[in-house]
């Protein structure tokens, strides 16, 4: 079991939601904190909020991470002032639910860029550092929706597959290297996410009932981290959906299809 008092974690999306609740977990934990977000001021609110819970190091990074020049500079920040990250949590995403054939080019770039490219080149030089130290825990928040695809997120679950495939393989390569690597696939989250890939609102209203609370959500990661595990998957009915669709497709694709369950 991997304890996080006194080691040092860094998480991106730290500024509010779940990456916010992960922070805020982490630093109950005793953990030092490298928190990651464009949003200055509320990324420095959540940095105070933490070092009054642990006591310890909380730093407040603004940074875009589909710069790589503001990569090179988180990197050399890291170096300088901080010492070697034990656990990454890959948070920071986006996600638009619109029809696949109307989405702008825009969007889908930007989405691929900040939910997949940016996570994989943060985590190639973070993991790079982990590998000369032989130790580390490298966490990747995908989603459920990269498992069981839904009307209107055909863009967004191809974004969250390609991260559970890419975590898939880096965990083969980096177990050598004493490098663990936890997958987290979440259903819907009660935050602001759903109303910024959604702004009609509709996909909020529909999920009200069954969204996860971001603090009880952090806690379970916190504790995956520890424990080690290599996948974390909730809410359990929407796994057993995603297991029932790669044994009956078709029956499921209907299912869900229903306007009892597409509610986008």
């Amino acid at each position: 079991m991997q304890h996080l008092t006194n080691k040092t974690v860094l998480i991106t999306g730290a500024s509010s939601g779940l990456g916010q609740a992960l922070a805020y977990a982490a630093a109950g934990r005793g953990a030092n904190l490298v928190l990651c977000a464009r949003r200055q001021e509320k990324l420095q609110l959540v940095a105070a909020h933490a070092r009054a819970i642990s006591g310890r190091h909380a730093y407040a990074v603004r940074i875009d991470l589909t710069q790589p020049a503001q990569l090179n500079a988180l990197m050399a920040f890291i170096k300088r002032q901080v010492g070697p990250i034990d656990v990454l949590i890959n948070n920071a995403g986006i996600g638009y639910f619109e029809r696949a054939l109307d989405l702008p080019a825009a969007k889908l770039e930007a989405l691929f860029q900040l939910d997949v490219i940016s996570l994989i080149q943060l985590t190639q030089k973070i993991g790079l550092t982990m590998a000369g130290l032989r130790r580390g825990t490298i966490v990747n928040i995908a989603s459920q929706a990269g498992k069981l695809v839904t009307p209107k997120a055909s863009a967004y679950a191809a974004a969250k597959a390609a991260v559970i495939a890419y975590s898939n393989g880096l965990r083969m390569e980096l177990r050598p290297l004493h490098i663990h690597v936890l997958t987290v696939n979440p259903g819907p989250i009660a935050t602001d996410f759903a109303t910024i890939a959604d702004p009609s609102g509709q996909y909020a209203r529909a999920v009200a009932n069954i969204a996860l609370d971001p603090h009880r959500l952090a806690e379970r990661i916190v504790q995956a981290i520890e424990h080690q595990r290599r996948e974390l998957n909730v809410p359990w009915p929407m796994t057993v959906a995603a297991q029932l669709r790669q044994l009956f497709p078709a029956i499921v694709d209907r299912i869900i299809m229903n306007p009892v369950f597409n509610r986008k």
